[in-house]
């Protein structure tokens, strides 16, 4: 305590240390948490004790992690924003299989698509397994609410998460979303490729605006112009209504889509010669490479 207060009587906040100790005998204050605590000079005896006993400060560090990521941009994101936290680490931790989300199947380690994309408060002590295992536990409680447990379409809870991730990664416009949904399940039942852009992009691990017959042509699970069916795990973290278009997917025949205009809305059809009359469309209005 006598630290305490020579401490407090050296930084002007008290005007005497023993004055300081007396009182908290008299007063039965304390013992007092350590941490940190806005003490301002010439506070007094009185008012010190009182903040002191109040218990320190919290100073919380901001994580902002929006939907459409995939896990190692999280991980950057983590390492970006909470000083003293590494991406490297981050991504051993969500491969480890010490954290996981009760959507995983057994056998599945990673967290691709599993962390729930939002703000989050953490402190200083919250460690990059703290960080995945409070995002993993919001992606579980959001997702229930949502009916994730109740899919539809004959496919498991994580593969309509795996669709969700498709139609993240594919919608730019929410109107579009359980269109995009209805053409990947159509596309499903007919045994036909997916022949998503999205996951090109996923499998060489590259943002850009559009791929390449080079691209197309990577070996990879994810590369869904030569493996027919859904990647095997999702290709991105998940907005709540890339989730619901996926549980919910429109009733059409649509079997393809292209982008429409500038604001990212893409037009439909039911067979490959319509899809070509958009496509043409959309290479004059210059939305197409």
């Amino acid at each position: 305590m006598a630290d305490i207060a020579d401490e407090l009587d050296r930084s002007g906040v008290i005007g005497s240390s023993l004055v300081f100790q007396a009182y908290v005998r008299l007063s039965g204050s304390g013992p007092f948490q350590a941490g940190d605590y806005e003490l301002r000079r010439g506070l007094g005896v009185k008012d010190s004790i009182a903040v002191l006993e109040d218990g320190p400060v919290i100073t919380y560090e901001e994580l902002r992690v929006p939907p459409g990521l995939w896990l190692s941009e999280i991980a950057e994101r983590v390492e970006e924003q909470l000083p003293g936290r590494s991406a490297a680490r981050f991504l051993e931790v969500a491969a480890s299989g010490r954290v996981r989300s009760r959507y995983q199947p057994d056998g599945e380690q990673g967290l691709e698509g599993l962390l729930w994309p939002d703000t989050y408060r953490f402190v200083e002590t919250d460690d990059e397994t703290a960080v995945l295992r409070t995002m993993v536990r919001e992606f579980d409680r959001r997702a229930g609410r949502l009916g994730l447990d109740a899919p539809a379409g004959g496919l498991s809870a994580y593969q309509t998460l795996i669709v969700a991730s498709l139609v993240q990664s594919e919608a730019k416009v929410d109107s579009d979303r359980s269109l995009i949904a209805s053409v990947i399940m159509n596309r499903l039942e007919q045994d036909m490729p997916l022949q998503i852009d999205a996951t090109v992009l996923y499998a060489i691990g590259e943002r850009k605006i559009s791929n390449t017959a080079d691209d197309r042509a990577t070996e990879s699970p994810y590369n869904t112009y030569l493996v027919r069916g859904l990647p095997p795990t999702p290709i991105s973290s998940v907005a709540e209504v890339s989730i619901e278009a996926a549980l919910n997917p429109a009733e059409s025949e649509y079997l393809f889509y292209v982008v429409a205009d500038a604001e990212g809305r893409h037009a439909f059809a039911e067979t490959y010669d319509e899809h070509l009359v958009n496509v043409e469309a959309a290479r004059e209005k210059g939305l197409l490479g």
